[in-house]
């Protein structure tokens, strides 16, 4: 089941922006080509990405400067460390997001 995020509207072309979902931590990135959705932790150490930079198209984390592009969250510099994605989907002006449940966890 889908939970909704946000609306469209409140996010920007070219803004990203960090929200909680049932106690997950999620960065909503809007580019050209529509929203993208992942865990709003970076790879290197688990700092949130929110609190760091977008800027062409390329997530940038505050802490130790890794950056990740932000239509496929695929490391930049360095390569290997990718974020990671939450499935999602917009529809009737609302971001949708699909969490998996986490055993033990309320439905």
């Amino acid at each position: 089941m889908a939970d909704t995020l946000l609306a469209e509207a409140e996010l920007w072309v070219g803004e990203m922006r960090g929200v909680s979902l049932r106690g997950e931590p999620l960065l909503v990135v809007r580019g050209e080509q529509g929203v993208c959705v992942f865990r709003d932790r970076c790879p290197h150490q688990g700092y949130p990405l929110s609190e760091g930079t977008l800027q062409d198209g390329v997530i940038t984390c505050r802490v130790h400067r890794h950056t990740f592009d932000a239509s496929s969250g695929e490391g930049i510099n360095p390569l290997r460390p990718c974020l990671t994605a939450v499935p999602s989907r917009i529809e009737h002006g609302q971001i949708l997001v699909e969490l998996p449940v986490r055993a033990g966890a309320p439905p």
